[in-house]
């Protein structure tokens, strides 16, 4: 069962609300303020670090001691010290709060004794450092209008301070009840309120059946004293305080429970694959760092706001580490968030001297001043980061974790690194429902290929479409892709895979890749290792009767050349074959004959695969490429046929010039590639008359760059 959420830190009030273990304390707190004999100012102090749930265990008290205020017995004052900012206001406050809790417990002329023993000591300047002077006067930063106007009326009084104390101790020793003053979240005050009020109760605090509960980090107080007076260090508290209650550590197994069960209220539970790995790193990072009961509810506050933004697009256990370190430890943090290309990823290229590589990762993640818990960050840290395991631990990875990690969604991905510290999705990886959604729709063609031409539409801010996006995301999950959806996926793929492959997603300069690639990847994720040559063979025959026909011929390529390589080449084992041979043959014939329809109805001269397509068609047919070259001699008697060859036949490269960051693209040409596809002489004649019209530019840049190869031909 979860628990409910809590945007903020409030104490428990009730102790079926104590998750920590504080109920018992408290109760025998309580009983030692109930059963104390002849009280006379005694001051206890509850001593416990910040967030450590002194509050909470205050309210227990109070709790306990119900009893006794609704017997009369006992009058519980509470004294928000904290709400008051100056010495002077708090000062006053402290004693108006004496009057309002003291007061309806006296007779009305002794009631009145302690406010003007409040003014006496506040107009001797015996308690703050600036003294309340004449009626009405103004002192600075320190008690409000109406509060002066109150003390006003009490200060021309001639009371000394010790007959005011006097008189007030016997009103209280003659009557029965007594009165608990409770002075909570000292450590909020700075260090001049705070030792304001410890000489508030020194100096007024001796009065029969009245008590004081003190509670503050005793640490603080101590270093406090220390600064203010070096003579007196701790001593100074123990003449102050008689008793001095240590608030227990709650348990480290209630701590992690209670943890735990808010994580999965806010978060979910890990599934069961997940769950070793998920513990791992809960119990060595982060239940560690949360040693209060403000800890957890710091952390867990935090995790209620950024995890939604993210909810389903990382790793749980990966975020919560990285969330733990942000709000605990924020320049390793900042240093993890500033070195992805250091980080992500499983080997950098450092295995050769480790010893260099895990100092150097020491200096990037720890900087010059390393966290006292340094070697267990170290353990949590090479958790989440492989790259950090092989330097420091002498661990390696192989390739295919990195696919295992983009699945999981990990930091140590870098298509999902950037999630975790943008707190957003990127337009390099797919959503989960995206996914999820596609993957149980994988069998629907129609929609496969509108998710796909949609997807070419979307520009990443990076540069491509989001159709590469979704053959890299299909890729390292195909495994997911249920056997029976493989065949209508791949038949709605191979459709529209020409309308994919388009030039935004061509990989620059000196890279590689292009939407076709990223088909042939994600066809054989779907297929090896999951079904053999023939179940394969007779899918990817069936996809390729409907297939776009640039893909189809690429496809039957690849198909061919495992069985009829280069020459120098070996061919394919039959486990890396796409299909048998008869149907890679069967291929060909498919091919030929798309071809020449699409020569005959027009549709082939405007294909941005021309070129190659006509190499191909020349390989494919018998005649010597008779018909290849009557095409092109056709096609060359329009403007528009020259245009489109000419296109076809250009192509680009890159050079990087010495000293540049980038490389440029350049123009080029193979009159060579030319010769048999067409009348060479008759084609430039054709170009050159075409262009001399001026409305042609890139047939200028043709023969330019035709020009080019002819003179390096030359040389």
């Amino acid at each position: 069962m979860t628990e409910s959420l809590h945007y903020n830190d409030q104490p428990i009030d009730c102790p079926n609300e104590d998750r920590f273990g504080v109920d018992p304390f408290a109760r025998a707190l309580a009983t030692s303020v109930r059963k104390m004999q002849s009280p006379y100012g005694a001051v206890i102090g509850l001593n416990g670090p910040w967030g450590s749930g002194k509050s909470s265990a205050v309210n227990l008290c109070k709790h306990h001691l119900t009893d006794a205020v609704q017997a009369n017995e006992l009058a519980i004052i509470d004294f928000a010290c904290w709400w008051f900012r100056g010495e002077d206001a708090l000062a006053l406050a402290f004693f108006r709060e004496l009057y309002a809790g003291l007061g309806p417990s006296l007779g009305d002329r002794v009631k009145k004794k302690l406010p003007k023993l409040g003014a006496r000591m506040l107009r001797a300047g015996a308690l703050v450092g600036k003294v309340a002077e004449a009626a009405g006067a103004v002192v600075a930063g320190g008690i409000a209008e109406k509060g002066m106007e109150w003390l006003a009326g009490l200060i021309e009084q001639d009371e000394s301070v010790e007959v005011l104390h006097a008189e007030l101790s016997q009103a209280l020793r003659e009557q029965k009840k007594r009165f608990l003053i409770v002075i909570d979240d000292i450590d909020r005050l700075s260090p001049d309120e705070a030792l304001l009020i410890f000489r508030l109760v020194k100096s007024v605090g001796r009065l029969p059946n009245v008590m004081y509960l003190l509670v503050y980090d005793r640490q603080l107080a101590e270093r406090i004293v220390s600064e203010r007076y070096p003579s007196e260090g701790p001593h100074y508290l123990e003449k102050i305080v008689q008793a001095t209650f240590e608030l227990p550590d709650p348990p480290t197994l209630d701590v992690q429970q209670h943890l735990l069960s808010l994580i999965e209220s806010i978060c979910g539970a890990p599934a069961e694959a997940d769950m070793v790995r998920f513990m791992n790193i809960f119990y060595e990072g982060i239940s560690r760092a949360m040693r209060t009961p403000r800890d957890v509810t710091r952390f867990t506050n935090s995790l209620s706001v950024s995890w939604p933004a993210v909810a389903g697009e990382v790793d749980r256990a990966d975020f919560l580490a990285l969330e733990m370190l942000r709000l605990l430890h924020p320049t390793i943090y900042r240093n993890i968030r500033q070195n992805k290309d250091r980080l992500s990823g499983s080997r950098h290229g450092e295995e050769r001297d480790r010893g260099a590589a895990a100092q150097h990762f020491n200096e990037l993640i720890f900087g010059a001043s390393p966290p006292s818990d340094q070697d267990r960050t170290r353990r949590l840290l090479m958790r989440l980061f492989p790259a950090l395991e092989s330097a420091w631990a002498n661990m390696s990875y192989g390739e295919g974790f990195a696919r295992q990690w983009a699945m999981e969604r990990r930091v140590c991905s870098p298509d999902h690194f950037d999630s975790y510290f943008r707190f957003s999705i990127g337009d390099e990886v797919l959503t989960s429902t995206e996914l999820e959604t596609f993957l149980v729709r994988a069998d629907d063609v129609e929609f496969v290929k509108a998710t796909l031409r949609h997807a070419v539409t979307v520009a990443r801010r990076s540069g491509g479409t989001k159709a590469a996006v979704w053959l890299g995301e299909l890729t390292t999950h195909a495994e997911r892709v249920d056997r029976g959806k493989v065949e209508p996926l791949l038949t709605a793929l191979f459709e529209i895979a020409d309308e994919l492959n388009v030039e935004a997603d061509a990989a620059k300069g000196f890279s590689m890749g292009n939407n076709e690639l990223r088909l042939h990847w994600l066809l054989r994720a779907l297929t090896k290792d999951r079904m053999p040559l023939d179940e394969r063979s007779a899918i990817f025959r069936q996809a390729c009767n409907t297939a776009a026909l640039g893909w189809l011929a690429d496809f039957t390529r690849s198909a061919w050349t495992d069985y009829h390589p280069r020459e120098g080449k070996e061919c394919e084992p039959p486990e890396k074959c796409l299909t048998t041979e008869a149907e890679a043959e069967e291929l060909r014939s498919l091919l030929h004959s798309r071809v020449e329809a699409a020569a005959a109805d027009g549709t082939l001269l405007g294909h941005k695969d021309l070129y190659f397509l006509l190499h191909f068609w020349m390989e494919l047919a018998t005649d010597d490429g008779a018909a290849v070259r009557a095409f092109t001699s056709v096609a060359l008697s329009t403007d528009e046929g020259v245009r489109q060859l000419a296109k076809a036949f250009t192509s680009y490269g890159w050079t990087h010039g010495m000293g540049d960051m980038v490389a440029k693209r350049y123009t080029r040409v193979s009159p060579k590639g030319m010769t048999r596809l067409l009348d060479l002489d008759m084609f430039r004649s054709r170009v050159e008359a075409v262009a001399a019209g001026g409305e042609n530019p890139e047939l200028q840049e043709f023969l330019d760059a035709w020009h080019r190869a002819n003179q390096s031909e030359d040389d």
